[in-house]
């Protein structure tokens, strides 16, 4: 697929394209490679180059990039490990930010009523989050055992399963705007809905600061197994996928309308509907972003048709066709 015409703006990025690589790369700590196939960076294993990516160490990694970006107008995107995500073919213009070589510290940091609290880096694996919390008899953390990515792509979606969401264990987000300030936020002034988290445009997550309560080990490891067992059960794991395609809408679970439409197993290209969930889909070993969205829209157009019911994606569609 052609890229569209490039925009007066995005040429004059081109433009300066070299000199500003080198100054992010001198800029930080971290990490930083340039045109990064975004297909190595996603679960789902498709997507064109990225210009710029970058592995800021902390915060003061983080400020300087954003603060540069702000100043040379440059488009930024945040990434944690890539499991919500969809790049189309033609990559991402401008830098791309991953947390998820720093922002990993996960500590417990103060009790109070009974809760104890655990402040969680945005660049903390999530699954490395519920151990941290099992190895120390808390519970709260087991339904989000076996979600793949990080705790700040967890809470910026609100991610959930088997009935728990983000937004039960969060008591505050700190956050990091573009001009490099950083903000507590309280639960009460957190906005949850559905799959989202509403921040001001431009904020980065930094850290979650999440409620959790003491259990015996064993009842603990119980409920994580328990988890674990209908993910593996019911959900496609061994394989690339984005995970949950679709929103649940309020008539029925997206999976369930798809498969009663009898469309588990359809294809289009490598790019499949999982046999095993109506509402993943699975990469065969060679899906382009572009077959993957057509695969969407052929699903979306025959829900409506035959059930008049909109499904919307779940997952965070970037970058150019």
């Amino acid at each position: 697929m052609d890229s569209p015409p490039a925009t007066d703006e995005l040429k004059a990025f081109m433009q300066m394209q070299d000199e500003t690589r080198e100054e992010v790369k001198s800029l930080i700590k971290g990490r930083v490679s340039f045109d990064v196939p975004m297909a190595r960076h996603t679960s789902l294993k498709v997507g064109g180059n990225a210009d710029v990516l970058a592995f800021p160490q902390d915060e003061t990694d983080l400020r300087k990039i954003l603060q540069l970006a702000g100043e040379r107008i440059i488009p930024y995107y945040i990434l944690g490990r890539g499991t919500n995500v969809i790049v189309r073919d033609g990559g991402l213009r401008g830098i791309v930010i991953s947390l998820c070589r720093g922002f990993k510290e996960v500590a417990i940091i103060g009790r109070e009523a009974g809760e104890l609290f655990i402040s969680a880096g945005a660049g903390a694996n999530l699954k490395a989050l519920v151990q941290f919390a099992h190895k120390r008899n808390l519970t709260g953390l087991e339904p989000f055992s076996g979600i793949p990515g990080t705790v700040g792509g967890a809470l910026a979606m609100n991610a959930g399963a088997f009935g728990a969401e983000m937004a039960d264990v969060v008591r505050s987000v700190t956050t990091m705007d573009e001009t490099g300030r950083t903000t507590v936020m309280r639960r009460d002034d957190l906005k949850f809905s559905y799959r989202n988290l509403a921040l001001p445009k431009g904020s980065v997550i930094l850290s979650g600061t999440l409620g959790v309560r003491e259990a015996k080990g064993e009842e603990i490891a119980a409920k994580i197994k328990d988890v674990q067992r209908l993910r593996y059960q019911s959900q496609p794991w061994n394989v690339p996928t984005a995970g949950s395609i679709f929103k649940n809408p309020e008539e029925m679970a997206a999976g369930q309308v798809i498969d009663e439409l009898g469309l588990k197993g359809y294809r289009i290209g490598d790019a499949r509907i999982s046999e095993k969930h109506a509402n993943f889909i699975v990469n065969e070993g060679g899906a382009t972003a572009a077959e993957v969205l057509a695969l969407m829209a052929f699903v979306q157009d025959e829900v409506y048709e035959k059930r008049r019911i909109r499904l919307i994606p779940e997952v965070h569609i970037m970058g150019e066709g």
